[in-house]
């Protein structure tokens, strides 16, 4: 039986489609039509537009997160860590949950972007300051309670309310996430008071959160600036887009994170400092 043929509808220019759609003024080829057709919309992730790069560049990642929290991260802990108590190893399913929830949704229903970014900064928390406080339970408690007074704040002002939804507060909720996401630095400040900073770095994998809010700025930054796709419009419509390379930093981010994670814990597991809880 012969397969039907995909339909390829004719790609728009950005005066062609409404202006919520072209919400970029650099991107100027490669739109979909808009169908309201969640089959269409499906269909679509057959063939080349200029969301092609945008969609996979989270749904690969996603799969893979879902791999490595539901497979690869079980078999790890169990050759690796046999005497982990099961908190140690609930931690990092959440981060990785979280990234598999804010990679495979925030593409294929962008209204929820900003919400599944909200939930990939709590998954971030939890694993960063539990592995970063392991033998301080109260200091894990008092950091949770902040990190959760900071995502209601963000998801209530920001990502719920309507009048910051459009293009021109784009930056205003690029700040506030990233603000958001830099304030797990408060917790490292008041560590570094309490901890060699030698011991810190290995018990809480600093250098590895480093890594991630580089990427994480470089990535914001060329974003809010529509870089490089405002210094050649057209060039980079298809391929190369700032928001499919602020894509990739996140993902990179979040996968640096899992390692120093890990790296982390794997410290804290060796040495000992306290009775597993």
């Amino acid at each position: 039986m012969a397969l039907t043929k995909l339909f390829v509808p004719r790609l728009l220019n950005s005066d062609q489609v409404p202006s919520w759609y072209a919400h970029n003024d650099y991107i100027h080829t490669g739109y979909r039509p808009v169908t309201k057709s969640f089959v269409l919309c499906v269909e679509s992730l057959a063939y080349l537009h200029n969301e092609t790069v945008n969609i996979y560049s989270h749904l690969v990642p996603a799969v893979l997160a879902a791999l490595l929290g539901n497979y690869v991260l079980a078999r790890h802990f169990n050759s690796h860590f046999p005497k982990a108590f099961w908190k140690d190893q609930l931690v990092f399913h959440i981060h990785s949950t979280t990234s598999v929830v804010c990679f495979g949704i925030s593409d294929l229903w962008g209204c929820l972007d900003y919400v599944t970014i909200v939930l990939q900064i709590l998954g971030s928390f939890i694993s960063g300051i539990y592995v970063g406080s392991y033998c301080e339970p109260n200091l894990q408690k008092n950091y949770w309670s902040m990190v959760h007074r900071h995502l209601s704040f963000l998801a209530g002002f920001i990502v719920l309310n309507p009048r910051l939804q459009g293009t021109k507060s784009k930056n205003i909720r690029l700040s506030a996430f990233v603000a958001t996401g830099f304030s797990a630095f408060a917790p490292i400040i008041h560590a570094a008071c309490i901890f060699p900073y030698e011991q810190l770095d290995k018990q809480a994998g600093l250098r590895y959160y480093y890594l991630e809010g580089l990427l994480i700025i470089i990535g914001v930054m060329l974003y809010a600036t529509h870089f490089p796709e405002s210094w050649k419009p057209e060039r980079f419509d298809i391929w190369g887009a700032s928001r499919q390379i602020f894509h990739s930093f996140i993902v990179l981010g979040v996968f640096t994170h899992l390692y120093g994670a890990l790296d982390a814990f794997e410290w804290n597991y060796v040495n000992q400092r306290c009775r597993p809880h």
